[in-house]
């Protein structure tokens, strides 16, 4: 099978990780070559990236289309480039085209509804949102809030003095334009130019201007008849509304891991199967928590990525058995003032839980760990369990990265493609995937980030690299990250991360690329 993959922009969690699952499923992902993509705040040459496209499309068995990417030239692109809506549509219209011309090609879409980020960097934004960011994350809140018909005028009015008209202009004008395009591919799948269209929330909140989008755009999908809410089924799911069984648009939190997930996705539809998962949850009532950057309780997060995938949940006799470790109350990163407390209301259970895994384990079934404690990056307490306890190789998936939603979606990709291994490369596939999260979540995001961040303070009274240290940054982290592969029961004497390897993709210590390769002798 031959899948195209245009990607939501260049960072290995949207590229890197994609082509290691389609390895253990045994699938050619082919993506753009890296000149056709975004390069941080540089939009992909779209109008190039379309002859690309246009140009592979009739060899391909399916398509997987970021709309960022084709329509705006990724990510940040759609954040904070000024080109109209109307030239955004017309670039989506080519898949339109490819649908028409290859009506058997399977396409999944997928576009997100801007966030609006409480922070005070222009990182990924505009440029003002260095001095404005939070002060634009609270008139989102306010604008949201006063067309519910709260009382806040006065506060509106106060904040809105304090800001830039021309920023204030720019951000809504821009939301604006994002927004009417969201319309347009909703209404591109109502003409079947998708087989399925996946619009997601990037950090939501329960008040904002992306989530009275979400409202609006949900809405229309109902009255076209293409969501999972039906008025005339009667069956309830796990999230409280009526349930279409075979909805045309997935609206949920979520935004790296989709192009995971939707891979999965056609792989199982390829395969013609529904994966069933078994879910069971480390601490009692967790399942209830919101996870930070979410919009409803993790178990709801967890009903929408398998439902992502195309699978479905079960009692009992699943395919997998997916082990969650949810949130915790305080909803925030680890931390180490709050480190011992949390370890101690919590390691009771994640020691029983961790005896759960090693036993379905024995028992031939499959089992995925979901670590969703915190965001960005594992829970020290259930990883040194993981390690003591049980034979991590055997495990099918990992993931502890970022938010709850990629965190959960990227682990049941892996899942559902390690369902297809049939030859040693496969194999091996699997087993360098499975090494990555546990090196990336694991070693990097809860462990050498911050002592990257130290290391550099102590040097430069900055966090992140510049160009004249990156070098020796990314020399720095390949040694530590190699320390953590010599920590892992299963892979240390085995494994090693490649030479050079070590990237910071956007040249911050946010994220982090690296290649693992198997050493010489190695069993």
């Amino acid at each position: 099978m031959r899948i195209g993959l245009i990607p939501l922009d260049e960072r290995p969690v949207n590229t890197r990780y994609p082509l290691m699952i389609a390895g253990i499923a045994g699938i050619n992902l082919v993506l753009p070559p890296r000149e056709l993509l975004s390069s941080y705040r540089t939009p992909a040459p779209c109008d190039e990236l379309a002859a690309w496209l246009r140009g592979i499309a009739g060899g391909l068995d399916g398509l997987i289309v970021s709309c960022e990417m084709l329509g705006y030239g990724g990510l940040i692109a759609s954040r904070i480039t000024d080109e109209s809506s109307g030239m955004v549509m017309r670039r989506l219209d080519l898949l339109r085209d490819l649908k028409r011309d290859h009506p058997e090609r399977t396409i999944y879409g997928f576009n997100l509804i801007t966030r609006v980020s409480n922070a005070d960097s222009a990182i990924e934004e505009p440029r003002y949102w260095a001095h404005a960011g939070t002060r634009m994350y609270r008139l989102s809140q306010l604008l949201d809030r006063a067309a519910q018909d709260e009382p806040i005028a006065a506060e509106l009015e106060s904040l809105r003095a304090e800001l830039d008209p021309a920023d204030v202009d720019d951000f809504l004008r821009r939301r604006a334009r994002n927004h009417a395009v969201n319309l347009a591919v909703l209404h591109m799948l109502a003409e079947d130019a998708f087989d399925l269209l996946v619009l997601s929330s990037d950090d939501t909140n329960p008040y904002g201007l992306p989530s009275a989008e979400k409202r609006w755009l949900t809405h229309w999908a109902d009255l076209l008849g293409l969501s999972d809410r039906s008025i005339a089924d009667t069956s309830k799911s796990d999230i409280g509304y009526p349930v279409r069984t075979n909805p045309k648009c997935l609206m949920y939190p979520g935004a790296d891991e989709v192009g995971c997930a939707l891979l999965a996705r056609m792989i199982n539809r390829r395969a013609g199967r529904v994966p069933r998962f078994e879910i069971a949850y480390a601490i009692p009532g967790g399942e209830e928590i919101v996870a930070p950057y979410e919009d409803g309780p993790v178990r709801v997060t967890v009903e929408r990525q398998i439902r992502a995938v195309g699978g479905e949940f079960v009692e009992r006799d699943g395919d997998f058995w997916l082990a969650v470790n949810p949130p915790v109350p305080r909803r925030s990163e680890w931390h180490p003032a709050h480190a011992a407390q949390e370890r101690a209301e919590r390691l009771p259970y994640l020691e029983s839980f961790v005896d759960q895994i090693g036993a379905r384990m024995d028992a031939g079934q499959r089992v995925i760990v979901a670590d969703v404690a915190y965001p960005n990056g594992s829970d020290p307490v259930l990883i040194d369990l993981l390690r003591e306890r049980i034979d991590l190789t055997r495990l099918v998936a990992y993931g502890a990265w970022n938010t709850a939603g990629n965190t959960i979606g990227t682990a049941l990709a892996q899942g559902c493609a390690a369902l297809d291994i049939r030859t040693e490369a496969q194999q091996r596939a699997q087993t360098r995937c499975l090494l990555h999260r546990f090196v990336e979540d694991w070693g990097y995001q809860q462990g050498v980030r911050a002592e990257t961040r130290d290391w550099l303070q102590s040097r430069t009274e900055q966090h992140d690299p510049t160009p004249a240290n990156l070098a020796a940054t990314q020399v720095w982290i390949e040694c530590r990250l190699q320390e953590r592969v010599e920590q892992l029961p299963g892979f240390a004497g085995r494994y090693r991360i490649v030479p050079g390897s070590v990237h910071l993709p956007w040249q911050r210590t946010f994220e982090v690329d690296f290649e693992l390769e198997r050493m010489e002798g190695g069993a």
